[in-house]
């Protein structure tokens, strides 16, 4: 029973400094909040991740992320929580309890992602141990691919709980995501297109995304873009003649944190843009957005978050090859490494490669579409229609629930502005599609808001606000049952386990115990090695019992890899 207190106890201490963190970005950047009703307060909890996260790729570059530092961090967001002032905060942490209520079963995990023992865990836990090291993408495949939801989550590594906290991010993102739906769905002032738009997401990917080991750093992204996009859409289209400037800057620093979480959100940056097009002026609307303490904090962020690739890499983004300077760096791989490496991902994404799998030519496979039959059977006829059944199912409930009222068919005339979104957005399915066409590459996201938009324009047609005032509730305990249900079915299955999976520890996941070896370089820094995957030995660690076939070199009280090959 103590590892359960443990687990709550710190779950919801976390959750609550989260919060904090997000009032005071509110109060920093915007107006402060007043009122539970305030539409503004959708964005607290999406805020409070987003400044841990820009506090931990800050401080990161000159601390590593123990207990100290760590503990400092959340004694101050728990404060923030407490002295901040918000009229009816009792409301909004009902509201927030009452889903994560609902939800925490996701998080009760035994068998964790694939890519969080091989990259995930030790690139966590490599932050924790050490300040930022030079060459560190040099070392392994995965610490080439850097996401901010690691940084993340090196703030969670408190006394007790450790690494065992490292999920509890993904759940904090669903139900802040579960929370800024609800409120956009009971808002009176919101467009039926957009309301419904929000109701298909919340169905969706509730029941899409109930298993937070399946996460990885893939999925969190997602769940904000589509609530970023589906807002932009309302912004740009249906707010046009009362267009809110404030409502845009709003946005702005949740774009940046989208960018940080998996850099494939780039083609994003096209819907984004729609902002400058149907503002009011655009001239004004540029001078806004551009001298805005939101536009800082977007620049800031990215900043950062690529001065931190540009570390690990060499590369301002990586594995894109042209913003590569490897070749002049004694501690970064050349740019043919990481075409190699683009190509790979690009290979692996069109079904080319895997574990037990690869293509004669890799380069003749991903051209022309010579990737689609293969694509089509191994990829598309499993996992995205499996998705896809799940969408169309809750278009059809969606469908049958609402035309148990009278109905009567309205005059609509789709706007240009809703015409040229959309053209957007087949833009960016397109990009996807021809480049990695894997649902977690943003094609979750982008598949929905592809087949979501036609939908709602097509359901809004139909007169009957009762739809949303009545009928809402029964999708919301729908999305309960069912979400709670597959979670049950999975932890009973999880605790039956007999490999090194097996629960345990529950509530916390399972770690397997790995021998390892270690050697001290020249320079004072300790290199672990292993067979396999690293899971949570010390840092840095390579999976390999091999020779260490880096120097290390320490300048000015940093590390840096250099590849002995060079």
């Amino acid at each position: 029973m103590i590892d359960v207190f443990i687990f709550v106890l710190f779950f919801y201490f976390l959750l609550i400094s989260t919060i904090g963190f997000g009032f005071l970005f509110q109060k920093i950047f915007f107006n402060s909040i007043t009122n539970f009703e305030d539409q503004k307060i959708i964005y607290i909890g999406f805020y409070g991740l987003f400044s841990l996260t820009f506090i931990s790729l800050l401080t990161s570059l000159f601390f590593s992320h123990n207990y100290i530092h760590n503990l400092i961090i959340h004694f101050f967001g728990i404060l923030f929580f407490f002295i901040t002032k918000v009229e009816n905060k009792r409301s909004y942490l009902k509201t927030i309890f009452f889903i994560s209520i609902f939800t925490i079963l996701a998080v009760l995990i035994s068998k964790t992602h694939d890519d969080f023992s091989y990259y995930h865990l030790p690139f966590t836990k490599y932050l924790t141990e050490h300040k930022i090291i030079f060459g560190m993408g040099n070392l392994l495949h995965g610490y080439k691919l850097l996401s901010s939801l690691f940084f993340l989550n090196s703030t969670f590594y408190l006394p007790f709980i450790e690494y065992f906290a490292f999920h509890f991010s993904s759940l904090y993102f669903l139900i802040f995501f579960n929370f800024f739906l609800f409120k956009e769905i009971i808002s009176k002032k919101n467009h039926e297109v957009t309301k419904y738009l929000y109701l298909f997401a919340l169905v969706f990917f509730n029941l899409s995304f109930n298993r937070i080991a399946e996460y990885g750093t893939d999925k969190v992204g997602q769940l904000l873009i589509v609530l970023l996009i589906i807002k932009i859409f309302q912004i740009t289209c249906f707010d046009k003649k009362k267009f809110n400037y404030e409502n845009t800057l709003l946005i702005i620093p949740l774009i940046a944190f989208c960018l940080t979480l998996k850099t494939y959100f780039l083609p994003y940056i096209l819907i984004g843009l729609t902002l400058f097009f149907f503002g009011d002026k655009f001239n004004k609307v540029f001078k806004i957005i551009f001298f805005s303490k939101s536009f800082i904090i977007f620049i800031s962020t990215l900043f950062i978050y690529f001065l931190h690739h540009f570390i690990s890499t060499g590369c301002i983004i990586s594995p894109i090859s042209a913003t590569c300077f490897g070749d002049n760096l004694n501690w970064a791989l050349d740019k043919e490494h990481y075409e190699n490496l683009s190509n790979w991902l690009e290979q692996w994404a069109k079904s080319g490669a895997g574990p037990n799998f690869r293509v004669e030519d890799p380069l003749i496979y991903i051209q022309n579409f010579n990737w689609v039959s293969r694509w089509f059977e191994y990829y598309f006829m499993g996992k995205v229609k499996d998705q896809l059944l799940i969408l169309i199912s809750v278009f059809i409930v969606t469908f049958i629930l609402f035309k148990r009222f009278n109905v009567r068919l309205k005059t609509f005339n789709i706007q240009k502005e809703v015409l040229f979104f959309y053209l957007i957005i087949l833009t960016v399915f397109f990009l996807w599609f021809v480049k990695h066409p894997q649902l977690r590459y943003g094609g979750y996201s982008i598949s929905f808001l592809t087949l979501s938009i036609p939908l709602a324009l097509f359901f809004q047609k139909f007169e009957n606000k009762k739809f949303f005032q009545k009928k809402f509730k029964f999708l919301i305990i729908f999305v309960i049952i069912i979400f709670n249900l597959k979670n049950i079915d999975r932890i009973n299955n999880e605790i039956q386990r007999t490999d090194h999976y097996r629960y345990d520890n529950f509530p916390f996941f399972a770690i397997p115990e790995k021998d390892f070896i270690f050697e001290t370089t020249s320079s004072g820094l300790t290199i672990y090695k292993t067979k396999g995957h690293c899971w949570n030995i010390p840092s840095p660690c390579i999976q390999s019992l091999g020779k260490f076939r880096f120097t290390t070199i320490k300048k000015n009280g940093y590390f840096f890899f250099i590849d002995n090959r060079s």
